[in-house]
C-alpha cells in the first residue's frame, strides 16, 4: 500500500512539474491528412479511395458504392453457413476449387488493400 501511494505521489509530482500543453482545438469540418482508420478498416478505407468520386454523373459515387459492396460481402460471409450446400464428404479444399479460389482471392485482396491503405 505504501508503494502504491508513493508511486501515485510521484506521478502527481511529475505531472505537476512537466505540464503538457493542450493541442489546438479540433476542426470538425476538416479531416487532417495523417489520420487513418484502424488496421482492420484499412482495406475498406483504401477501397473508398480507389473508387472514383464522380462516376456516370453521380456525385460522391464512392461512398455508397463502398458501403454497398462491403455490406454485401459481410452479409455473404454471415450467410455462408446456410448458403453452402456441399456434402460432408466433399468439404476438402481440393474438391471445392471455386470456393477455395474465391476465398484465396479475398484474402489476397484484403491483405493487398490493407498494406496499400497503410502506406498511402
Amino acid at each position: 500500500m505504501a508503494v502504491a501511494i508513493f508511486c501515485l505521489g510521484l506521478i502527481v509530482i511529475l505531472c505537476g512539474l512537466y505540464v503538457k500543453g493542450l493541442e489546438p482545438p479540433a476542426d470538425p469540418f476538416t479531416t487532417p491528412t495523417h489520420i487513418k482508420p484502424e488496421w482492420y478498416f484499412l482495406a475498406v478505407y483504401q477501397l473508398l479511395k480507389v473508387v472514383p468520386k464522380d462516376f456516370a454523373g453521380i456525385q460522391d459515387f464512392n461512398k455508397p458504392f463502398t458501403i454497398i459492396i462491403s455490406g454485401l460481402f459481410f452479409l455473404a460471409v454471415a450467410l455462408l453457413p446456410w448458403l453452402d450446400r456441399t456434402p460432408a464428404d466433399a468439404q476438402h479444399p481440393i474438391k471445392r476449387p471455386l470456393v477455395s479460389l474465391a476465398g484465396l482471392a479475398f484474402v489476397i485482396f484484403y491483405i493487398t488493400f490493407t498494406i496499400w491503405g497503410y502506406y498511402s
